[in-house]
């Protein structure tokens, strides 16, 4: 291999890297405001608890995952870093972040959408990621229904 190969690969490598860590940055982000919208609040379990950004995180990258939703997502988390967003802000500041974020058309569909992803992860089944432990069904003392899944999004063993 010669420098020049050496380097465009270098480069490709470093690129990649770059752009995972960003999107990684964005699921921190993504967990932190879950957090600060559904902390722990006995009965309920944090979305920390029930792996509410994993789940999201798991269900986009299956097929039947609506992307549109995972763009308006990631633009939301761009959005509030601009805003100032940081996940180790003090809770008044991230809450002030939010008030006013939740002020424009896009910010308030924005948290709806990340809300909503938070619920499902509480009430899904625990194989798709989410409700870990089945803290979210405890909370509410409901029993799933049987057969549970046995493998993720239908799929054939």
């Amino acid at each position: 291999m010669n420098r020049r190969e050496f380097l465009t690969i270098s480069s490709a490598a470093i690129g990649s890297s770059l752009y995972s860590d960003k999107k990684e940055d964005r699921w921190r982000i993504i967990q932190s405001v879950q957090e600060h919208l559904f902390p722990k609040n006995p009965p309920f379990p944090s979305a920390r608890e029930i792996k509410s950004a994993r789940y999201l995180k798991i269900v986009s990258f299956d097929s039947s995952f609506d992307k549109g939703d995972l763009r308006f997502i990631f633009d939301g988390v761009d959005e509030i870093v601009r805003r100032g967003w940081k996940s180790d802000l003090k809770k008044d500041k991230k809450e002030s972040i939010l008030q006013e974020f939740s002020q424009t058309s896009f910010g308030q569909n924005w948290i709806s959408t990340l809300l909503n992803y938070t619920f499902e992860a509480l009430l899904s089944d625990p194989i798709y990621g989410g409700n870990v432990g089945q803290k979210g069904y405890k909370s509410l003392n409901h029993k799933p229904g049987v057969p549970t899944p046995v493998v993720r999004f239908g799929k054939l063993l």
